[in-house]
């Protein structure tokens, strides 16, 4: 029961206590009705990796939950959106954990909440009872990136062991796709280095074969990263794309990693906050 000791202890606070509670037990529970770790350990589906073997005891569970629900909590709560949040729950060091969530910081806030809704129980569902566990999702004009790690700090750290590249089966005839790809990350990965400690995060467009194409592209890093840091992950994201996308003529192409996310296509995608329709989402 929740008692009101004085007038400033509004209605809105108590539902907001009474919503935290509900999500805290929703992640547990979900957490702990995951799949079998022995089919997830070293399953990469479309767009999730989970690693490490089975979370085990109540203590590491309880702050998995809390840690999820808590970096969800800040980004909802936030009255200055820049895209990139973190929390550490925990006492002793091996039953700590550490989540972050990512969305572009040039987008409404109400894209990234609505995009990482869906992704929380998808990310549960099948690294829950890992140590380890990250997805991706993508729209159209966004995408969200949503991670937890048992028993070490993530954050300033650059983790290359998780990637994921989307790849659409539409093409694009054009000469000089990788090259002019190559040349903007070029430019964008040292743009969004240079960034602060809230964004690292750079877009731009070129026009190539003439005039024939226009090529849009957005780079961002999780701002934690140092510049050093920021720029050798996009130089791998940028090898990776040459791979699945530009090298094969792809009209676009994304690769995302815990710590960074390229992407780029023909059609103009960067849409203004105060454009956000909530239907993008659904």
């Amino acid at each position: 029961m929740l008692v009101y000791k004085n007038t400033s202890y509004s209605k809105s606070n108590a539902q907001m206590e009474i919503k935290s509670v509900v999500s805290f037990l929703f992640i547990l529970q979900t957490i702990i009705n995951g799949v079998d770790p022995t089919i997830a350990q070293s399953l990469k589906t479309n767009k999730h990796v989970c690693r490490g073997g089975e979370s085990k005891g109540l203590n590491i569970l309880m702050n998995k939950a809390s840690a999820l629900d808590k970096v969800l909590g800040l980004l909802d709560d936030s009255s200055n959106y820049h895209g990139f949040y973190h929390v550490q729950v925990g006492n002793k060091s091996e039953e700590q954990v550490s989540a972050s969530l990512l969305c572009p910081p040039n987008v409404h806030k109400g894209q990234c909440v609505c995009c990482l809704d869906g992704l929380l129980k998808y990310l549960l569902d099948n690294c829950g009872k890992q140590q380890e566990g990250i997805a991706w999702d993508a729209y159209f004009n966004f995408y969200c990136m949503l991670r937890f790690t048992t028993g070490r700090k993530i954050l300033s750290v650059l983790d290359n062991w998780a990637w994921y590249d989307l790849v659409y089966d539409n093409h694009v005839k054009a000469v000089d796709l990788v090259k002019t790809m190559d040349s903007l990350t070029s430019t964008l990965k040292e743009q969004a280095a240079g960034g602060n400690d809230l964004e690292k995060f750079a877009y731009g467009k070129v026009i190539y074969d003439g005039d024939e194409h226009k090529l849009y592209a957005v780079a961002q890093c999780t701002p934690d990263l140092s510049k050093a840091d920021c720029v050798k992950c996009l130089s791998e994201a940028s090898t990776r794309m040459r791979s699945c996308c530009t090298g094969k003529s792809r009209f676009d192409g994304r690769v995302f990693s815990a710590n960074c996310i390229l992407r780029y296509s023909h059609i103009k995608f960067i849409t203004p906050p105060e454009e956000y329709n909530p239907k993008y989402c659904s």
